[in-house]
């Protein structure tokens, strides 16, 4: 004979249970590497304008921007006079992008692409600064990274001196 009072639960109840612990579980680790990637761009942000300072700096100093084509290169200018170490972008190690141009030496471009869009970014006048457009430039690592439209996924710092 069955005894109709046994207490537990059934197997479709326990399956329901673990699908919704699953479903939650997921959710919370997309929102994991939202966070993640936000604190990387955060990173970004502030490591471009840190090196911007750094290039006013040395512009104050010298009269000119860095003519160099290596991130390596702007290193050893910036370190240890103006900054303690370049900064590097922290998802891969990699280096962020630094272009000058020619004309004497008086104007810098240098970005970093984001990994999420940024609205605020949309209509940063850095992107077509006057003065700029046109000029001919020598880019320093710029692995792989395309900011050279108005996109919203870049962060743009750029100086030219007055």
């Amino acid at each position: 004979m069955k005894n109709k009072n046994q207490k537990g639960f059934t197997l479709v109840e326990l399956l329901v249970v673990i699908a919704i612990i699953g479903i939650l579980a997921t959710l919370l680790l997309l929102q994991l590497g939202v966070a993640r990637q936000r604190a990387r761009d955060a990173k970004r942000i502030v490591d471009v304008s840190q090196v911007r300072t750094a290039a006013e700096l040395y512009f104050d100093d010298s009269g000119q921007y860095p003519q160099v084509a290596t991130w390596a290169a702007l290193a050893a200018l910036f370190v240890p006079k103006y900054m303690t170490q370049l900064p590097s972008d922290p998802l891969n190690n990699g280096n962020y992008t630094y272009n000058y141009a020619y004309s004497g030496l008086t104007k810098y471009h240098m970005w970093a692409e984001l990994e999420q869009s940024a609205a605020a970014l949309k209509s940063d006048a850095d992107i077509d600064s006057t003065g700029w457009t046109g000029q001919t430039q020598n880019g320093a690592d710029a692995n792989g990274v395309n900011c050279t439209t108005a996109a919203i996924d870049c962060v743009y710092d750029q100086g030219q001196s007055q």
